[in-house]
């Protein structure tokens, strides 16, 4: 990975989720009540999980020819969700006792799949991307030359 896309996705790791998805910028800093700020939480979550799925169809639209792709792209989402979800367990073992995060709770747990999201989705666009010429690792990816 060049260092380029090292920077933008540290970036991306480390900035708000409100920000990136495209809500007026400090959304969770003016956010004065819980329900604001899970009102916050929930656009970058639907936002993000809207990208995720535009990724997605392009994905099924640009390997349309690769059944076999296709089908290992579908179960590999499927346990990306399973494992998503275990992720959110682990990080929050006591989701099930109420009160035992106290009420940022639902801030936190949508915030926490918004990055998992975000970071499912810079993971996908590498086959939209495309491989260099010579790449004799790129596995499945087009070379992006075919892609384009």
């Amino acid at each position: 990975m060049n260092s380029m896309l090292k920077v933008f996705f540290a970036f991306l790791l480390t900035t708000s989720a409100c920000v990136f998805a495209g809500q007026p910028e400090g959304c969770m800093e003016t956010a004065t009540t819980q329900f604001e700020m899970n009102k916050c939480s929930g656009i970058s979550y639907q936002t993000a999980i809207d990208e995720l799925n535009r990724v997605y169809t392009l994905l099924e639209k640009t390997y349309e020819k690769d059944q076999i792709f296709l089908n290992k792209l579908q179960t590999a989402q499927r346990v990306w969700l399973q494992l998503r979800d275990a992720d959110l367990e682990m990080k929050y073992p006591h989701a099930d006792q109420l009160k035992y995060y106290g009420s940022i709770f639902l801030s936190c747990t949508t915030e926490f799949k918004t990055q998992m999201t975000l970071q499912r989705v810079e993971f996908l666009k590498r086959w939209l991307a495309g491989s260099e010429e010579g790449d004799v690792c790129s596995g499945s990816i087009m070379n992006k030359l075919s892609i384009r």
